[in-house]
C-alpha cells in the first residue's frame, strides 16, 4: 500500500510539473495547470492513480499550510483602515452574488444545500489570481486597485465565517447554529490570548534558533487545528485562525518564508487531486458550469458598479473593479472540498465548481488584460445614455467655476503630490485633473482647486480648459497611465493647445525622443534626474557635506503632507 501511495505522489508531481510548465508557457495560473494534471492522470484522463482517498487525505495537508500563511498574512490593522467602501462593497458584493448563485441553482433545478453550496461558491473571488495579476501590471496601488483589494480582503473574513458555520449547516435550527458560533467565538478567542500571552514569551526564549520557530510554529498551527476538529469544525479552519492569531509577530515573515516550500508541494497536491475529482461525462455538468461562470464573469457588475457609484466612485473604477473580481475562489473549492468531505453535496457537484474556477480563471485572465479600454469605452457608453460620473465635472475646491488657469497638471500621483504643495507655496495659479475620487476628495480638504477627469477622453481634457493653459503638465508615468500614454495624451494636448508649454513624463528614452519629435517642450526622464542627485550626493561624501543635506531632507519629509503618501 505505501508503495502504490508513493507511485501515487509521484505520478501527482509528474504531472503537476509538466502541465505547470503548459501554463507558464501559455501564461496562464498555475493553479489551472495543477487541476489539468489531475484530469490528465485522473480517472477522465489515463486512469493512472490508483489510490486517489490518499492523496486526498495527504493533499489536505497542502490545505491546512495554505490556510495558515493565508492568516499569517492577515493584516488586520489594514484590513481595519480598508475603509468604509471596500467593506460596503465587499459586504454588498457577497451577500447579492450569494443570492444570484442560489437563484441560478434553484433555476437549475437544484434545492436544499446543494443550492446553498452553489451560492457560496459563486459568492468569492480568487485573491491568489487577482492580486498577481495586478501586480504583473502595476495596477495594485491604482484607485481601482486598491478597491479591489480591499473587497478581497472583506470576502477573505466573510469566507472565514462560512468555514466556521458550514459544518452545523446541514441541522439549521437555531440552537446548533447559536453553539456553532458559541465554540466558534470561543476557539478564535481562546487561540488569540494565548497568542497575546503566552506564545511571545516562548517565542523570544528560542527566537536565535529558526528551526525551533518554524516547528513550534506548525506546532501551533496543529493544535489549533486539533481543538478546531474537536469543536465540531473544520482543520482548515483551525489552521487560518491559527495564522491570523500569528499574524502580528515580529517571527511571521520568517515563519512564512520557510513554509512556503511545504506549503506549495502539499497545495500542489490539493489542487491535483481536485483535478481527480472532476466529471465530465454528463453533459448537465458543463451546461452548470457554464451558467455558474456567466453568472460570476458578468454578476460581479450588478452589485459593484451601483455600490460604488454611490459610494462617489467613477463609471471606469466599477468597471474595472467588477471585472477583476470576475472569477470563482480558491476559497470556494476549499468551502466545497469541506461539504464534499462532509457529505453535504456529491462528486458532480465539487466538479462543477472546480470547471467553473477553471473556465472562469482563464477568460477573467485576458479580461483583467483589457480592462482599461473596456472601462474607458463602457464609461463613456454610460455617459451618453444619461449616467452622469457620481464627481461632477466642474471645479471644486474656493476657485471660481471659470476652468482657465496658467497651469493644468494632469494626473494626481506620485510626483504631482509632491508638486502641488510646491506650487501652493509659490502661490501659483494651478488646476488638477484626476479621476480618483479619494484624491480629489484630499485635494478640495488642501484649498486645491481640483476637477473629475478621464485623461483618456478629449472631451475630458476640453472641459478642463487646457485649450486656455500656459503650462500643461503630466507627470504620470505610462507604467500607471490607464487607457492612454504620454505620447498619445501629449498629441491630444498639442491638437487642443499649440502654444502651451508641455512638458511630459517617460521611462524609456526612446519614447521620450518620440515625444519632442510630437511637440514635447520638456521631458521628464525619473531615472535620469535620480542619477544627477546621486551623483551629487557623491560628491557631497567627498566634501564632507552630507550629514547637512540628510539634515535638510530630513526636515522637508517632517513637513510634507501629500496626497499620495
Amino acid at each position: 500500500m505505501h508503495a502504490h501511495l508513493l507511485h501515487d505522489i509521484g505520478l501527482c508531481v509528474i504531472a503537476a510539473t509538466v502541465m505547470a510548465y503548459v501554463a507558464r508557457i501559455t501564461r496562464q495560473p498555475l493553479i489551472l495547470g495543477y487541476i489539468g494534471a489531475g484530469l490528465l492522470i485522473g480517472p477522465v484522463g489515463l486512469k493512472l492513480v490508483q489510490d486517489q482517498d490518499s492523496i486526498t487525505q495527504i493533499s489536505e495537508l497542502g490545505l491546512a499550510f495554505l490556510l495558515f500563511i493565508v492568516g499569517l498574512e492577515i493584516d488586520v490593522k489594514h484590513l481595519l483602515k480598508s475603509g468604509k467602501v471596500a467593506s460596503i462593497v465587499g459586504t454588498v458584493q457577497v451577500v447579492v452574488c450569494a443570492f444570484m448563485g442560489w437563484g441560478l441553482a434553484k433555476l437549475l433545478g437544484y434545492s436544499g444545500l446543494p443550492a446553498l453550496y452553489i451560492g457560496a461558491a459563486t459568492a468569492f473571488s480568487s485573491t491568489m489570481i487577482v492580486v498577481k495579476l495586478l501586480s504583473d501590471r502595476s495596477e495594485l496601488d491604482t484607485a481601482a486597485g486598491r478597491i479591489t483589494l480591499g473587497v478581497l480582503l472583506v470576502q477573505d473574513v466573510l469566507a472565514i465565517v462560512v468555514l466556521a458555520v458550514q459544518p452545523n449547516v446541514s441541522n439549521p435550527a437555531i440552537m446548533p447554529l447559536a453553539l456553532s458560533t458559541v465554540k466558534g467565538l470561543g476557539l478564535a478567542g481562546g487561540s488569540l490570548l494565548v497568542s497575546r500571552y503566552v506564545l511571545p514569551g516562548l517565542f523570544r526564549l528560542v527566537a536565535k534558533s529558526p528551526e525551533i520557530v518554524l516547528v513550534s510554529s506548525i506546532s501551533w498551527c496543529f493544535l489549533v487545528s486539533y481543538a478546531a476538529m474537536k469543536a465540531g469544525f473544520s482543520v482548515a479552519m483551525g489552521a487560518l485562525i491559527a495564522g491570523v492569531s500569528m499574524s502580528a509577530f515580529p517571527y511571521s515573515l520568517d515563519v512564512i518564508a520557510k513554509i512556503r516550500s511545504l506549503r506549495d508541494f502539499f497545495v500542489t497536491l490539493f489542487f491535483v487531486s481536485l483535478g481527480m475529482q472532476i466529471t465530465t461525462g454528463s453533459r448537465h455538468v458543463f451546461a452548470v458550469a457554464g451558467a455558474i461562470s456567466a453568472v460570476v464573469l458578468f454578476g460581479r457588475f450588478l452589485p459593484v458598479m451601483p455600490a460604488l457609484r454611490a459610494l462617489g466612485q467613477g463609471h471606469r473604477v466599477g468597471v474595472i473593479t467588477s471585472i477583476a473580481l470576475g472569477q470563482v475562489s480558491e476559497f470556494s473549492l476549499v468551502i466545497v472540498s469541506l461539504g464534499l468531505t462532509l457529505g453535504h453535496i456529491d462528486r458532480e457537484l465539487a466538479s462543477i465548481v472546480a470547471l467553473s474556477l477553471v473556465a472562469t480563471s482563464t477568460l477573467s485572465t485576458y479580461f483583467i488584460q483589457v480592462s482599461q479600454p473596456v472601462a474607458s469605452g463602457a464609461a463613456r457608453f454610460l455617459v451618453r445614455l444619461g449616467f452622469r460620473e457620481p464627481v461632477a465635472p466642474t471645479t471644486m475646491g474656493p476657485g471660481s467655476h471659470d476652468l482657465r488657469h496658467r497651469i493644468v497638471v494632469l494626473g494626481c500621483h506620485r510626483v504631482a503630490s509632491s508638486l502641488i504643495p510646491l506650487l501652493k507655496a509659490s502661490d501659483q495659479d494651478f488646476l488638477v485633473v484626476d479621476f480618483n475620487p479619494e484624491a480629489l476628495a484630499t485635494l478640495r480638504f488642501q484649498g486645491v482647486n481640483c476637477i473629475y477627469g478621464d485623461l483618456t477622453h478629449l472631451d475630458s481634457l476640453e472641459r478642463a480648459g487646457v485649450a486656455h493653459a500656459e503650462i500643461l503638465i503630466s507627470s504620470v508615468s505610462d507604467d500607471f497611465l490607464r487607457g492612454t500614454s504620454n505620447l498619445t495624451l501629449l498629441r491630444q494636448l498639442r491638437q487642443l493647445n499649440r502654444d502651451a508649454k508641455i512638458i511630459v513624463s517617460s521611462e524609456r528614452l526612446e519614447r521620450a525622443r518620440a515625444m519632442y519629435d510630437a511637440g514635447a517642450d520638456f521631458v521628464l526622464l525619473p531615472r535620469a534626474l535620480a542619477a544627477d542627485r546621486l551623483a551629487e550626493l557623491i560628491r557631497e561624501i567627498g566634501n564632507g557635506t552630507l550629514a547637512e543635506s540628510r539634515q535638510k531632507e530630513m526636515a522637508k519629509l517632517a513637513e510634507k503632507r501629500e496626497v499620495v503618501a
